[in-house]
């Protein structure tokens, strides 16, 4: 019971050098005040300081030097994705040498909104299937995702709720429902963190996010998959092949 609770004040404390870090009261290239220092701001033991720092140091998101001290990276470890790629977000992490991971997992029916309707072709009166989870890279929140499937969709599906926790829902349509994603639609723009969402991604209220929604679509046109996700910009680089004005 102590070790868990030590692990839980340390998962406390690296969030809070999280927000220290994103919001610029260390900023990138700078160098950590000494150990000592540290733990009396943050009110905590070196010890529980020393495993915080470790979990920042396997993300990539601060430096140890032997004999210089402890430094923010200038470039933390991110993502990188083409956006001309349909992948999974564990796929993108996966394919970028991290390790994937998920928590915060709240899966539940409801009425589809009319946003969420419009964008799956279906009636107001319809339902969908919610799936919230927090993504992880190496330990770190990168994205918070939401992502609907029609009920109608997966009733007749046979399938274990444990399956929806699964890495891949491309691979829970192909295995369990039978369903290609042929392609997607995606909207980008920025957006700022209301304290909710700051809060799941370790982040400061009013961060900025990258903010995406996707449809997917089966090659028969028919959408099966409306996606809003909230990206840790720092985390990700994405690029997009744009065509010269001469090219039709």
């Amino acid at each position: 019971m102590v070790l868990k609770g030590r692990r839980a004040l340390a998962n406390q404390v690296r969030q809070r050098l999280r927000v220290l870090i994103s919001t610029g009261i260390y900023p990138p290239g700078s160098r950590l005040p000494n150990e000592e220092e540290l733990s009396e701001t943050l009110g905590v033991s070196r010890t529980t300081l020393r495993e915080a720092l470790q979990g920042l140091a396997q993300e990539g998101l601060i430096l140890r030097r032997h004999g210089h001290g402890t430094f923010v990276n200038q470039r933390p470890q991110q993502v990188k994705s083409s956006l001309d790629r349909n992948l999974d977000i564990s796929e993108l992490i996966r394919a970028a040498g991290h390790l994937p991971g998920t928590r915060d997992v709240v899966i539940q029916t409801m009425p589809a909104s009319p946003h969420v309707a419009t964008q799956l072709s279906l009636a107001p009166t319809d339902e969908v299937l919610a799936i919230e989870r927090v993504r992880l890279a190496d330990q770190r929140p990168v994205v918070f995702s939401i992502d609907f499937l029609p009920t109608a969709l997966v009733q007749a599906a046979n399938y274990e709720l444990t399956d929806l926790y699964s890495d891949s829902l491309y691979d829970f349509l192909v295995q369990r429902l039978g369903l290609t994603i042929h392609h997607g639609l995606a909207r980008l723009r920025p957006l700022l963190a209301e304290s909710w969402l700051a809060q799941k991604l370790g982040l400061s209220s009013g961060a900025l996010l990258l903010y995406m929604e996707q449809v997917d679509y089966t090659l028969e046109q028919r959408p099966v998959l409306f996606s809003q996700r909230y990206h840790v910009p720092d985390a990700f680089e994405f690029t997009l092949y744009r065509r010269g004005p001469s090219e039709s």
